[in-house]
């Protein structure tokens, strides 16, 4: 029997853990830490897809909110998850009553969703999908001998020898190029932006130069031979820093070459890129190496991939990091890792587990001081800071239980697999509602429509926050 939690009260004091703080010291000497209420209210529906058992894995899927003024927005994508269709078509939805209605709304909006910045421009950096590169003629291996240039420039329609190579299960090979050895037409560094400017409503289309040093581009090569290049685009949330700054969190393809020895490796590498000049250039502000030692950093993980920061109210910042990825592991969950910097993002702590689990971390800080993080994986969670540098946090507050779910299918299985098993997408995404709630984005796989059939769910929940002062 399913049972639908609508209104659950938590409570929680601040006898939680801790996180190292290495390095990484407050900037200012900071108030005792805060206990901390947490109301986890009714859920609401966006949208109901498709029946599980039709596709259990891709459409109606990875929520992406916005809020625009006095309504909230949010995508919706409903194609196959797969890098050729990152930048297709999604559906949109809207909510003008804080998030309780969704009515769906014309693709257009996606290009009033960009940052708002302090000179009156609105930037928006859209997903893309990769670039077919199949009629590439790929350099033969018999080619690599001691004699070959790795530091000329490939040919239009050729790619060179790789700089590194990965296996993902399934019998994808992951062959990784710097990007200056290809091809002039697949060696640009650029991200793709729609401005709107002050006082206009018609978005203009740039294209951002990126100053990115080894940037590393990889190209998916399937099993039956088609060849993709994976776009750049920065899958992090941009944000206004303390300086006025842009600051976006970026993840390096599937293997990638580390800027300070050249030296190839097969994990993600996380990034945080800065724009001073309203989203025309960006430049890399820091750059997290996966340090696989056997111990802390396994070996058997996917590196530092997707990410989230935020700026706390001690100056410092906070930045959670992914490790698992499936598709090289064969893992569906692995630990979360956090690190710190006091020096606005030149230098960052050693990262540390955080969590045991933690897909898709996302952060909002919210207008009564109160920093909210979520993840997931199996299940879906929210932590708040219990002080100004993020040092501590409460203990997860569950949306979504992390438990076998595989039960409540249509059509439940004997042998579950893991999404079975766990029954979402598991990429939540929050962003502020008021002085003092949130409102959380994620899907339910096993959520009953009106006649009682599950359908692969789109769901948001306000997460109201107290903060009580000792």
């Amino acid at each position: 029997m399913r049972i639908i939690v609508r209104s659950l009260l938590f409570v929680i004091a601040c006898t939680t853990n801790a996180v190292a703080e290495d390095n990484a010291k407050p900037l200012v000497q900071e108030k005792p830490a805060s206990q901390i209420k947490l109301t986890l209210g009714e859920e609401h529906v966006i949208v109901r897809g498709i029946r599980p058992e039709e596709q259990l894995w891709g459409p109606y899927q990875f929520p992406r909110p916005y809020r625009l003024g006095d309504r909230f927005v949010v995508s919706v994508h409903v194609k196959n998850d797969d890098i050729s269709n990152y930048g297709a078509k999604a559906l949109w939805f809207e909510s003008r009553d804080q998030g309780q209605t969704w009515k769906e709304i014309d693709d257009s909006v996606a290009q009033e969703c960009g940052l708002l910045l302090p000179n009156g421009d609105r930037v928006y950096l859209p997903p893309e999908s990769g670039i077919d590169v199949s009629d590439y003629k790929t350099t033969p291996w018999n080619k690599y001998t001691p004699a070959y240039d790795f530091s000329k420039q490939a040919e239009e329609g050729v790619l060179p020898i790789p700089d590194g190579m990965t296996f993902w299960m399934g019998g994808t090979t992951i062959n990784a190029f710097n990007a200056d050895r290809l091809p002039p037409s697949l060696s640009k560094k650029e991200w793709t932006l729609f401005r709107i400017p002050a006082g206009e409503t018609k978005p203009v289309l740039e294209h951002a130069q990126v100053n990115w040093p080894y940037l590393t581009r990889v190209v998916h090569v399937s099993r039956k031979g088609k060849k993709v290049l994976k776009s750049i685009f920065p899958r992090g949330n941009p944000k206004l820093g303390p300086d006025g700054a842009i600051w976006v969190s970026v993840f390096s393809g599937e293997g990638h070459l580390n800027p300070e020895n050249g030296q190839y490796s097969p994990y993600y590498s996380a990034e945080i890129f800065r724009s001073e000049d309203n989203g025309r250039t960006f430049k890399r502000r820091a750059h997290l190496e996966y340090e696989a030692d056997g111990h802390e950093f396994p070996y058997k993980s996917g590196g530092f991939s997707d990410s989230d920061f935020e700026f706390m109210p001690d100056g410092s910042i906070v930045w959670f990091l992914r490790s698992t990825w499936y598709s090289s592991t064969g893992k569906e969950w692995d630990p979360m890792y956090m690190t710190r910097s006091t020096d606005g993002g030149r230098t960052w702590s050693k990262p540390i587990k955080f969590d045991d689990v933690g897909i898709l971390p996302r952060l909002c800080q919210l207008d009564n001081g109160v920093t909210l993080l979520c993840y997931a994986r199996p299940g879906t969670f929210v932590r708040a800071a219990l002080n100004d540098s993020g040092t501590k946090w409460t203990e997860p507050l569950v949306v979504m239980t992390p438990s076998d779910r595989s039960a409540l299918a249509n059509k439940p299985v004997a042998d579950p697999t893991f999404h079975d098993w766990d029954g979402s997408c598991n990429n939540p995404e929050i962003i502020p509602l008021d002085k003092n709630s949130a409102l959380i984005f994620y899907s339910d796989f096993y959520y009953p429509d009106e006649t009682g059939v599950k359908r692969k769910t789109i769901l948001c929940r306000k997460i109201t926050v107290e903060r009580v002062e000792r």
